[in-house]
């Protein structure tokens, strides 16, 4: 495209077609690279995250514990000397003097063996519920840091990219206004673009600072999760994934009944059915305090030789133990009806759950329709219209209708409305990656996986904060 300007200084024109073509130019300039892809950072995150390490280490834990529980007690043995004579300490002397060798076994009370092996069970799954939560909330910290730092990298490069060619074109401009002879009736305007060029280079280097502090800002806070290998590495910003809404959630909102069985397979939800259950147990094993603990014992005692030398018969004794619950009534009755009551509060827990998450969904849900709407109204409405106002003052100033300033304030507004534009592309990104935090079929990613990277650009112009 090539553009003519009649009646204006031609360093102005040059300035003009560039500002005006900059965004064509800096697509034909792009080239791939290679960098960190947002899966392959939520990878390491997950690898690297001592919680989820702690909360595996804790289900092990549990799940041992839970087949340790289903074990008996150790029998116990006993070896006496009873009946020693305590004046000649003779072993033959008395017909009762005897060595006695005893075991004895105390028996669980009803089924509290299983029961405790139950909760423990229970206790197991509900660490691998928050390993699930655990992940789903570190995938979702990580996507919006990663976002927040590779959008800003992404405008700071393309910022300092036009910083770079708008210098370039105001030395152009000073060098042709030091050469110009003499007054004419373009040196006013020359010197007022000259001020105008320079003005908004100092504006784009205040904008570059800012979105170098916000890169750092976000980066420092991504490396927390990155091995010390990959901080300095480049993200990756060349392609554009999809950051929609899971379509399961998507279908289920017109409808809260399916809205909340699809809510009900959120780890969140789920721990809240593996304390009910546990509860549950608790009850169950405060009634059987009143069964009766049964014990056996068993012993056999050995005699020596009379004094006569006659041999005496050995004994054998075997029994059968009961604890009488005299005490047990109204003690039991009490812990069976406060475990009934932790159950029932457990259960009223899940219900505000239920709440809370319907209207956080519902609330994400409303929040990326209306961003949805704002930015199908920047791009048919807003941004074409804001093109259709540049093109007029490019032809005005072709016909010397409008100054210099008039053209860069024009392409400046562009270029705010394709900044504004993105940076809802970028609350969309968000809105869409909080609501994945509550759709089902979640798996961890591997952090070998390919990187799918959020786009930084788009057809409407450069992303800058």
């Amino acid at each position: 495209m090539m553009l003519f300007f009649t009646g204006r200084h031609p360093a102005a024109q040059a300035i003009v077609f560039v500002l005006l073509c900059w965004p064509a130019l800096r697509v034909l300039a792009a080239e791939p690279g290679l960098g960190l892809g947002l899966e392959q950072t939520r990878g390491y995150a997950l690898q690297s995250d001592p919680a989820l390490r702690s909360q595996r280490q804790l289900e092990q834990a549990y799940r041992q514990d839970s087949a340790a529980s289903r074990y008996w007690p150790n029998p116990k043995i006993a070896l006496n000397a009873q009946n020693l004579p305590t004046d000649s300490w003779s072993f033959e002397q008395e017909p009762m003097t005897q060595i006695q060798l005893g075991i004895s076994q105390m028996l669980p009370r009803g089924d509290s063996l299983d029961l405790q092996a139950q909760k423990q069970s229970l206790m197991a799954g509900l660490s691998r519920e928050n390993q699930a939560l655990r992940a789903r909330e570190l995938r979702r910290e990580v996507s919006l840091l990663w976002l927040e730092a590779a959008r800003a990298q992404a405008a700071e490069k393309l910022t300092a990219e036009h910083l770079q060619h708008l210098q370039q074109q105001a030395a152009v401009l000073n060098r042709r206004y030091r050469n110009a002879s003499g007054l004419n009736a373009d040196s006013g305007p020359q010197q007022q673009d000259l001020l105008r060029v320079e003005l908004e280079t100092q504006r784009i280097r205040e904008r570059l600072l800012n979105l170098q502090q916000q890169y750092q800002a976000a980066r420092q806070r991504l490396n927390e999760w990155l091995p010390p290998g990959e901080a300095v590495t480049a993200l990756a910003l060349e392609d554009a994934p999809r950051f929609e809404p899971a379509a399961e959630l998507v279908n289920a909102m017109p409808d809260d009944q399916a809205l909340a069985a699809v809510l009900m397979q959120h780890p969140l939800w789920a721990q809240t059915e593996n304390r009910v259950a546990s509860a549950a147990a608790d009850i169950e094993l405060a009634r059987q305090e009143d069964k009766a603990q049964w014990g056996i014992q068993a012993s056999y005692g050995y005699r020596g030789d009379d004094a006569m030398g006659n041999d005496r018969a050995d004994f054998v004794s075997v029994g059968v133990s009961v604890d009488l619950p005299l005490f047990n009534g109204e003690r039991n009755e009490r812990k069976v009806a406060a475990s009934v009551r932790r159950r029932e509060a457990e259960q009223t827990r899940q219900q505000l759950l239920l709440r809370q998450l319907l209207s956080a969904v519902r609330n994400e849900w409303a929040q990326y329709q209306l961003q949805r709407q704002r930015l199908e109204f920047y791009d048919q409405t807003l941004l074409p219209q804001i093109s259709r106002q540049l093109q007029a003052v490019k032809n005005s100033y072709g016909q010397d209708r409008d100054d210099f300033n008039d053209v860069i304030r024009a392409v400046m507004e562009r270029l705010n409305g394709d900044i504004e534009r993105l940076n809802l592309l970028r609350e969309l990104h968000k809105t869409a990656i909080r609501l994945e935090f509550y759709a089902p079929g979640f798996s961890a990613p591997s952090p070998a996986a390919s990187a799918a990277q959020p786009g930084m650009t788009s057809g409407h112009g450069t992303e800058q904060e």
